[in-house]
């Protein structure tokens, strides 16, 4: 197996650096920027989540704890190379036997939709999961209507492999390949 295993990998406080990200370890000065993603109506459609209904304290207080005692997610801050913190990536879901895991991305700021930069966090996420990790595949979903995200993930790499009705939602399953990954230079 290529690199630590998935739980060295856990448990790594790397800045991967991309073409226009940095992403890094979450920090609890994250917390007021990832409530207010997660309190937005939009971004919880794309998401097909529900915005949160606790208040800015008791968000801080289980976003302290999760930094404390990540568990089994994997979690980075997506920054601009000017420092700017717009989103948030992480993978979960892990599936020891296959070697497979589950990464999604959220960049919450607005004005960097569109502009490549969730592009570049995947490309430099995968790169440094499949090179440093036992992954052999990462999959994802995303919701059937959302083009622009299809669009991105397809650009990455990701291919789909079936879709999934889940919470009145549908959603397409996609997949990118270790070997497919390394060898494009994603």
């Amino acid at each position: 197996m290529p690199g630590s295993t998935i739980f060295e990998f856990l448990k790594r406080q790397s800045v991967l650096t991309g073409d226009k990200v940095l992403l890094r370890p979450r920090r609890l000065d994250d917390a007021a920027a990832e409530y207010r993603w997660r309190v937005d109506e939009e971004l919880c459609r794309l998401d097909a989540t529900e915005p949160l209904i606790r208040n800015y304290e008791e968000f801080r207080l289980r976003y302290s704890a999760e930094l404390e005692f990540p568990g089994l997610t994997y979690t980075l801050a997506i920054d601009t190379l000017d420092r700017i913190h717009i989103g948030c990536c992480s993978l979960f879901n892990f599936n020891l036997a296959e070697n497979a895991a589950e990464i999604g991305i959220m960049i919450g700021e607005r004005r960097y939709w569109d502009r490549g930069y969730g592009e570049d966090t995947l490309n430099t996420f995968m790169r440094d999961i499949f090179k440093s990790s036992g992954m052999r595949s990462l999959i994802l979903r995303t919701l059937d209507w959302n083009l622009r995200a299809r669009a991105c993930f397809e650009k990455c790499g990701f291919v789909p492999r079936g879709d999934i009705l889940r919470g009145g939602h549908r959603f397409i399953i996609m997949q990118a390949e270790r070997e497919e990954t390394l060898n494009n230079g994603q």
